[in-house]
């Protein structure tokens, strides 16, 4: 694809363009904790945060300009001045214009354009090319180039392939710098091609498995997804679709810029699909099988009831000895003798009744997790018996409130709430797609009784591990599932400062490795010698489809709202971007219910359409009319290979139509 329209522009002299004064001036940003905009470090807040920023800076994160974009050279050098005040701007006017409105975005933003004009520079120099000074001087090619450089080239795969099987073992030893030059890959181009490889190793070749320094599954993953070479070398659909609305934002902030980004790139790519002849469409949450869920959550709420209290009580007699044995020898920094010292408070400490059946033989160490690997019969470390913990009421709040993985790690140590208008028990979220506010709004949802008692528990079992640790914190700036559940955290000193561990939340990949320790204890069934191993995010989906089961299929517009939907609208969009099996069921009862009564109209395509006049002039009883708009619609897509989707049409109203099924 080639474009013709646009204007040659010359590269621009940078002594000249350095000698450019002239700024545009913006208010700092609401989010923005540093005084000046022209640091070339901005502090920001952090999404989700509700604490006074102006006490404790250290709770915000630094956003650095000071990003690579040439060969020895960073976007905050003097002679990329004129660059940086560009990027700057657009930023700021971005801002101003509510075109973003949080931090996460802004340092997106930020990063697709460095990494765009990084991926040019390293062309240029190929070729013996000077660098690029300015977003005037970035060409319609240069764009296409840097968005085609997502894909990877088949045959430098195969080339590459070859090369890791014939020089190295493992992926630890792999020379990624080597397989570059060999290449003549760029930056881009390499985490491209990095990516792919590590999958293809991971799936297909045993010394490449991931680093066992976390917990090493005891089976196969029965939910793990294959990797395809003849399809998963394509770039996927949503990430493109990202980096198209990231590059378009700089040219709708060019008011802003002296040397204007010319390239209106979402009317140039769509969503890429002038470019790619294929994408990686999004793949659908996997539904954990029903024997599966149920076995886990059973579990869960076993490990809740019957060790939660009788753990917190042991955390703090084996707290208060090690505390003892500190004290008494003066020893603050010596990580030899707290060890020695944590060993005597384990064997001097009495446990619980209750937990004798978990088999805590040690209290564990900062790579416990190495030795215990994963074999219980020789028991568990204290915190590998708290992973569990950890794992059990994330399983039961994400299975009873539907919440996001994010919702959920970063709930408040008080987010279990009793209503008092009808003492009814909830919990406290935020629900990031459903908030305008880059602070994102606290929503309430309803948990029953039960589980809201097992979670004050284990908020208690928290502020233990953090007094333990000298954290004097308050219920509402502390995490609920922080880091100081982590097993580092568990075995540290307890005088190691490190005060600010309860304000930062677990990140997905440590607790989804807590989930696969959970899964192997409670020995969850096995289907052809392998496991399924839940991720944070499934028993979102599995919450959704067993809803439907218990209300006939019915009360999408319930669904919508306690999943975080701000309306019916947006859960049909929801289904359009990630179409997932439960909304597309959903849809096509919808559909039923619409044709059934009789004097309603919808939005659909022609096909639709039909099978709804065909269904009205057999009957014109609703009991007979629903159940045989189901039937047609089914035989329908047996014979076209299609599937029903929606999309959003003004005002609330959903436009419902057939569209080719992917594969045929």
């Amino acid at each position: 694809m080639e474009n013709t329209s646009l204007p040659a522009h010359k590269e621009q002299d940078p002594e000249k363009l350095a000698d450019i004064t002239e700024e545009h001036c913006y208010p700092k940003p609401s989010w923005m904790l540093n005084e000046s905009i022209f640091d070339t470090t901005w502090r920001v807040s952090i999404t989700g945060f509700e604490v006074d920023y102006s006490e404790n800076l250290n709770h915000g994160r630094n956003l650095s300009f000071a990003i690579q974009i040439s060969h020895n050279e960073l976007l905050t050098d003097k002679i990329n001045q004129p660059l940086l005040e560009d990027v700057r701007n657009s930023l700021l006017y971005l801002n101003v214009k509510g075109k973003i409105t949080r931090p996460e975005r802004v340092a997106d933003v930020l990063h697709c354009v460095c990494y765009l004009i990084l991926h040019e520079n390293e062309v240029r120099r190929l070729k013996g090319k000077k660098p690029i000074r300015s977003l005037e001087e970035i060409s319609f090619e240069h764009t296409k180039d840097y968005l085609m450089s997502f894909k990877v080239e088949k045959h430098i795969f195969d080339e590459s392939l070859n090369i890791v099987l014939s020089r190295w073992n493992s992926k630890s030893e792999i020379d990624w710098d080597l397989l570059k030059q060999s290449n003549a890959l760029t930056t881009r181009q390499l985490y491209s091609l990095k990516d792919k490889l590590t999958k293809h190793l991971e799936n297909n070749h045993q010394g490449f498995l991931p680093s066992t320094s976390g917990y090493s599954r005891q089976y196969a993953n029965a939910c793990g997804t294959a990797f395809d070479i003849d399809y998963d070398l394509a770039p996927k659909n949503k990430t493109i679709s990202n980096e198209i609305s990231k590059l378009h934002a700089l040219y709708t902030a060019r008011p802003s810029q002296k040397y204007k980004f010319r390239h209106s790139v979402q009317d140039l790519f769509s969503n890429g699909t002038t470019i790619f002849d294929e994408m990686i469409e999004p793949r659908k949450t996997p539904l954990m099988p029903v024997k599966t869920a149920l076995h886990t959550i059973s579990f869960a709420l076993h490990f809740a009831r019957s060790y939660g209290p009788s753990l917190r009580t042991y955390v703090s007699l084996l707290s208060k000895a090690e505390k003892v044995l500190t004290d008494s020898h003066g020893v603050k920094k010596s990580m030899a003798r707290l060890r020695e010292f944590q060993r005597i408070a384990f064997e001097s400490t009495p446990m619980p009744t209750p937990l004798k059946d978990l088999r805590i033989t040690t209290w564990g160490y900062d790579y416990d997790i190495d030795v215990f690997n994963n074999d219980f019969s020789n028991g568990i470390p204290v915190s590998v018996a708290i992973r569990l913990y950890s794992a059990s009421i994330y399983i039961l709040l994400a299975s009873f409130s539907a919440a996001r993985t994010k919702s959920l790690l970063t709930l408040r140590r008080n987010c279990f709430k009793q209503s008092p208008i009808d003492d009814l028990f909830d919990l406290a979220l935020r629900i990031p797609k459903s908030s305008e506010r880059w602070e994102l709004e606290e929503v309430q949802r309803p948990i029953p009784d039960t589980i809201w008692d097992y979670g004050l528990e284990f908020a208690a079992f928290v502020t233990e591990l953090e007094d333990r640790r000298g954290s004097v914190t308050n219920d509402s700036e502390s995490f609920l599932f922080s880091q100081t559940l982590t097993t580092r955290s568990i075995s540290a000193s307890i005088y190691k400062n490190e005060k600010s561990v309860h304000n930062k939340a677990l990140s997905d990949d440590t607790l989804n490795d807590s989930l696969d320790i959970f899964m192997d204890w409670i020995k969850s069934p096995l289907t052809n010698n392998e496991r399924w191993y839940a991720r944070t995010h499934q028993f979102r989906r599995f919450f959704a489809v067993l809803y439907f089961n218990f209300t006939d299929q019915e009360g999408l517009d319930e669904l919508s709202w306690f999943v975080g939907h701000s309306n019916l609208d947006q859960t049909f969009h929801y289904a359009e971007v990630a179409p997932t099996d439960e909304w597309v069921e959903e849809a096509e009862l919808t559909i039923s219910k619409i044709g059934a009564s009789l004097t309603k109209h919808i939005n659909a395509d022609d096909g639709i359409r039909s099978i709804i006049d065909k269904a009205r002039k057999t009957s014109n009883v609703s009991t007979v009319i629903e159940p045989l708009v189901q039937k047609l619609i089914a035989e329908h897509k047996e014979k076209t290979k299609q599937e029903v989707r929606f999309s959003k049409i003004d005002g609330e109203d959903v436009f419902f139509y057939f569209t080719e099924k992917k594969g045929y």
